[in-house]
């Protein structure tokens, strides 16, 4: 991927040195988060858990986009990988992580990146591309659907 200029920030493949950067994002992943049985120490060593697999590398096609301004802090990345779909019977788009910046959020990052995802989508030739979000979460969820993403299947959970 060829550096992708937006105004005030880059979009470019992540390095390796960008990876504390992206760690450090982990806060806003989950400040929506909630769910029965948990609390904000559940939620905050999952998504710590969480973020070092997928930097870690998962195994098959994985792309990291980062978005930067011009003294290269991160201001939000978006963390791809493929997925098989088993209705389908296929390959398709996972998007494991998105995350801005507080301090750049609604400024066209979300979008840019998201974009970015359906690039790498296509040019991989997948015909879907999924995400999860927490149920909790109606920031990100409200974000979703005003890309043109929709539910297609809900995950029930019972304290018992």
């Amino acid at each position: 991927m060829a550096d992708d200029q937006h105004g005030f920030f880059t979009l470019r493949e992540a390095q390796s040195s960008d990876y504390p950067q992206l760690r450090a994002l982990d806060g806003r992943l989950v400040v929506e988060a909630k769910l029965p049985g948990a609390i904000a120490a559940d939620f905050a060593r999952f998504q710590s858990v969480y973020t070092e697999a997928a930097l870690a590398g998962p195994g098959g096609v994985v792309r990291i986009i980062v978005a930067v301004d011009a003294a290269e802090n991160v201001l939000g990345y978006i963390h791809l990988q493929d997925a098989d779909d088993a209705v389908l019977r296929t390959k398709i788009g996972y998007v494991t992580l998105l995350a801005v910046a507080e301090n750049a959020a609604r400024r066209g990052i979300g979008q840019a990146l998201m974009a970015a995802a359906e690039d790498w989508a296509k040019s991989q030739g997948y015909p879907v591309l999924i995400l999860d979000v927490f149920a909790s979460n109606a920031t990100a969820r409200r974000f979703y659907a005003a890309q043109g993403f929709v539910e297609d299947s809900l995950r029930l959970r019972k304290v018992v």
